[in-house]
């Protein structure tokens, strides 16, 4: 099982509370830091207390100091009935209260964390003092704080919480208001079983001052705050009545408490205090003193319950100004199930039937508060006393007017609110809006019958429109006025509309749209309005058919082709249409001009098509001559082929005849003439076959100067492009010589012939695994082959060569200055020592001798060997040198001399000594003594691998060692 976490773990995992708590509040939080800027810890006997500042305020952060579970379970226990159970009805003199199981992270694990709200005051001791020392008006402050602790006990005891340490510095007084704090000992209903068999022991036993003597033995329940809160309250009291008993018995005695000492409750009868108490002059504190003073004398158990006056609470609800009846009912209620009888004198005020008959007996009476009381009355089963029965049924019958006049009301049915209304039950105590509206609904009828009639013989409209315009404020979101206000709108459209097309027919100048547009807008309002006759109906029709001719004749351009002509005859047709029209006459002079161009042009048609059939071409050009000049029409192309022909035939001559010819523009042009003049590329066949021949070869090489470009869209590795350029240039190279285009794959040739030149050069020495090679041809070429796709393929491979090359550079620098070789060389010559030539190795063999003559040499330690008689053991001890060079050391034991050479020792006596070796026997090795030897002769040869060849420096001899029971003695 993994250890608690220490302090110090806390503090480090506090350094960062964005990982190390769940609680987003936390995680926003900063602890309160000490001058040396770690957290700051307010220590205890089982945990320690931060202070945490986050974005909701500061929180006490509880870490505990080891694994408790059963005061785990009830933290838990106590954090779930404040926060979850209770929660808004916590009482407020309790601060929040959470605990976590896995609220804090220490390494890979959670511990449970508990946080409290950080109480902001002075403690209630404190307080007190601060209070006395003001004289009158601070007793006056303790005579209200007293009262304050009474609403604080009811507070707890209404809740069901004890909370087990009540005392002065558990109790932080926050403006003038009484705040608990530190919840250890805190008991709930979950803690406090019914069983007695299954209560829990106690963890806080409280103050010896503010306790029972009987506290100690007892069982963990929801009695426990009660002598407690007596000793506080009594306390408190006593100051007042007489301040003189806290100069006395605190201040004169240095008594850290409130007022009573540890004394007090455990010898009371030697006491001083409690007869002072029993003979004050204030009668109630000498009641309460005496009722404790006898609960010492007694179990705990019979500890008297906090209660003042039972009745006090139902006291002062009736007799308040104005009687709450629901409160004081609910007071009954709950003084009835706790087994309490109201007093006489007090039921009379706090009779269930008080309010009913309260509100009977008003001179203006609230007929609706009648009734709702009479209801609730009679809904818990009681019966109405005679008195009051009539007065609540004429309640509940005016209540029932006044309700069905609301709901017609709210519904906007005037027609119904008239049948309802009956002013004898209503005008004298209902709202005053209800009545008026109740009374202005006769009105609302009687207009909605008006139109009603205006609706069902409208004449012309105009009478219903100027009704409903006049009087629709008055019918706002009554339903049924929905419908009149439908058949005045649609009125009103329609008599618009007629009025505009009168007006405009009216009008000399209105155009055909104007008309058609005016006429529409009848159509869209409805059935013809009556002032409209046949005349009116037959010229909106004519305007409707005339307009969108005319409109798509004044959208055909008036520039002059063979296009916008056609539209023009096409919308024209021949004129019947438009027959009447008088704003048709300006376009009948365009139509004849536009209808005599088209005739040219079907001329044109005619002459083409004889010419297709073997008729001379010279009949087009002559057709073509008679239309106006740029007048566009289909046949413009065939009409300029023939010039166009022999322009383009000479155009492909001079591209051949071109000092430096190149093969695209004799291509071109070759193209061009044959796409725009077949016939004339076909004769040139025929009439020049080598300037034909020229236009095909053209093509064939432009092809081949095509493939080069295709290499880059087809491939897209440059360097298979590269060797792709090559090739093609190697088989098809000569088709191009002596071309102008030959000249636009220079560059690329070029630059794919340098890029392989210089890749094959690296990829030799990489294929060699010359890094030293490889590192003379990467700096020549590596910059011109950047991103080159071989060079990138084979980058970890090459970087790996690199610093292959680097680190042999490096030995060689090391060596060419005489400086020692480092550990890490010396592995590097063991796996490379390939990449070294004899002089460098030689060399290197040089140094390695001299250090294993000079600092690197094996000296023994002190004291150099010690034996153990019992088990037959000797111990070489001797001091390893040489700082990495060496790799191991061979140690041979032999009972007779020391060895000149390895291979003279026993293999069986023969040891590898590798570093880890001797520094896990603290700086040597224990050997086993040849069989029978008196004395031990151990011999030690350092040893370096170099790879090509095993070095071996000069030996440490340590001995002769005496074999059995000796004491340790210096080489």
């Amino acid at each position: 099982m993994p250890s608690w976490p220490t302090q110090s773990d806390y503090k480090d995992a506090l350094q960062n509370p964005d990982t190390a708590f769940r609680d987003p509040d936390l995680r926003q939080s900063r602890a309160e830091r000490s001058p040396m800027g770690v957290p700051r810890a307010r220590s205890g006997a089982f945990a320690s207390v931060y202070k945490m500042t986050g974005p909701k305020g500061v929180v006490a952060l509880k870490l505990f100091n080891f694994p408790n579970e059963d005061r785990a379970r009830r933290y838990q226990a106590v954090s779930d009935y404040l926060e979850l159970t209770l929660g808004p009805r916590k009482p407020s003199c309790v601060v929040k209260f959470r605990y976590h199981t896995n609220g804090i992270r220490v390494g890979k694990l959670w511990y449970p964390t508990l946080t409290m709200s950080w109480v902001r005051g002075v403690s209630l001791g404190e307080w007190v003092r601060q209070a006395v020392a003001r004289n009158a008006a601070g007793i006056a402050d303790i005579r209200k704080m007293a009262d304050s602790w009474v609403t604080l006990t009811e507070q707890l005891q209404t809740a069901k919480i004890a909370h087990g340490d009540l005392q002065h510095d558990n109790i932080m007084v926050v403006g003038d208001a009484p705040v608990l704090v530190d919840y250890d000992g805190m008991c709930v209903p979950a803690l406090d079983p019914p069983d007695p068999a299954k209560k829990l022991e106690q963890l806080e036993f409280g103050k010896p001052a503010y306790q029972h003597p009987g506290r100690a033995v007892e069982r963990l329940g929801g009695s426990l705050d009660r002598f407690s809160a007596w000793v506080i309250f009594i306390a408190l009291r006593a100051i007042v009545a007489d301040p003189q008993l806290y100069a006395k018995y605190v201040l004169k005695t240095d008594n850290e408490n409130l007022l009573f000492t540890p004394a007090d409750m455990q010898n009371p009868a030697a006491s001083e205090l409690w007869p002072s108490l029993i003979a004050c002059r204030d009668p109630e504190l000498s009641g309460w003193a005496r009722t404790l003073r006898d609960a010492l004398d007694r179990p705990f158990s019979k500890i008297p319950p906090f209660v003042l006056d039972p009745f006090d609470q139902l006291r002062k609800l009736a007799g308040a100004s104005a009687r709450d009846w629901g409160q004081i009912e609910a007071e009954t209620e709950r003084l009835k199930k706790i087994g309490k009888d109201v007093p006489a004198e007090l039921w009379d005020r706090v009779n269930p039937v008080g309010l009913l008959r309260e509100l009977c007996a008003a001179r203006t009476k609230d007929w609706a508060k009648i009734a709702v009381e009479g209801e609730r009355l009679l809904a818990t089963g009681r019966l109405l006393p005679s008195d009051v029965k009539p007065i609540y049924e004429e309640a509940r019958k005016r209540v029932a007017a006044r309700n069905t006049v609301k709901k017609a009301l709210d519904e906007r049915n005037p027609r119904a609110v008239v049948t309802t209304y009956q002013p004898a039950l209503i005008d004298d105590w209902a709202d005053p809006k209800l009545v008026a509206g109740a009374k202005a609904a006769a009105g609302q009828v009687a207009l909605l019958n008006e139109l009603k009639v205006a609706v069902a013989a409208p004449g012309d409209g105009r009478a219903l429109v100027k009704l409903w315009d006049g009087n629709a404020s008055k019918l706002t979101a009554v339903p049924e006025a929905r419908l009149y206000e439908t058949a005045a709108t649609g009125w009103r459209a329609r008599i618009k509309a007629a009025d505009n097309f009168l007006r405009v027919f009216a009008n000399a100048s209105q155009t055909e749209r104007e008309v058609a547009e005016a006429w529409q807008a009848v159509l869209g309002a409805g059935p013809l309005h009556p002032v409209l006759t046949e005349m009116h109906r037959q010229r909106g029709i004519d305007a409707a058919h005339w307009a969108p001719i005319l409109e798509r004749l004044r959208h055909v351009s008036s520039v002059a082709s063979y296009e916008n002509d056609t539209q023009l005859l096409t919308v024209w047709g021949n004129g019947a249409a438009l027959a009447g029209c008088a704003e048709a006459h300006p376009f009948a002079h365009r139509v004849t001009e536009a209808r005599e161009r088209v005739v040219l042009v079907e001329a044109l048609a005619r002459a083409i098509k004889r010419t297709e059939q073997g008729g001379p071409e010279d009949a087009v050009v002559a057709a073509a001559k008679k239309l106006p000049t740029g007048y566009s029409h289909p046949h413009v192309h065939r009409a300029g082929e023939q010039a166009e022909g022999l322009w383009l035939a000479t155009e492909f001559q001079r591209a051949v005849e071109h000092p430096r010819p190149s093969d695209r523009a004799i291509a071109a042009a070759y193209e061009k003439l044959r796409e725009k003049n077949p016939k004339a590329a076909e004769r040139l066949s025929r009439a020049n076959p080598a300037l034909f021949a020229e236009g095909e070869h053209a093509i064939e090489r432009r092809q081949l100067l095509d493939l080069f470009a295709r290499i880059a869209v087809d491939e897209p590795r440059a360097d298979k492009q590269d060797q792709k350029w090559l090739a093609l240039w190697a088989e098809n190279g000569k088709m191009l010589s002596d071309r102008a285009d030959r000249e636009e794959l220079r560059a690329r040739l070029t630059l794919a012939r340098d890029r392989l030149e210089k890749w094959s050069k690296i990829a030799e020495a990489l294929t060699a695994r010359d890094a030293v090679a490889l590192r003379k041809q990467f700096t020549a070429h590596g910059a011109a082959l950047a991103d080159y796709p071989p060079l990138m393929d084979r980058m970890n491979e090459i970087r790996g060569q690199l610093t292959r090359a680097e680190r042999i550079a490096s030995i060689r620098r090391k060596l060419d200055a005489t400086a020692a070789l480092a550990p890490e060389d010396l592995a590097f010559l063991r796996d490379n020592h390939s990449e070294f030539d004899p002089d460098t190795k030689s060399a290197i063999e040089t140094q390695v001798r001299t250090r294993l003559a000079g600092e690197a040499r094996l000296v023994p330690a002190f004291p150099a060997y010690s034996s153990s008689g019992k088990r037959g053991l000797v111990k070489a001890c001797w001091s390893w040198g040489g700082q990495g060079l060496i790799s191991h050391c061979i140690v041979a034991v032999d009972g007779r001399r020391f060895l000149a050479d390895p291979s003279e020792a026993d293999p069986y006596s023969r040891i590898n000594c590798l570093p880890e070796n001797h520094q896990r026997e603290g700086g040597g090795i224990t050997l086993v003594p040849p069989n029978g030897a008196p004395q031990a002769y151990v011999t030690i040869w350092p040893v370096v691998e170099l790879g090509w060849k095993t070095i071996y420096g000069v030996p440490l001899t340590i001995g002769p060692v005496p074999v059995g029971n000796v004491s340790p003695s210096r080489w």
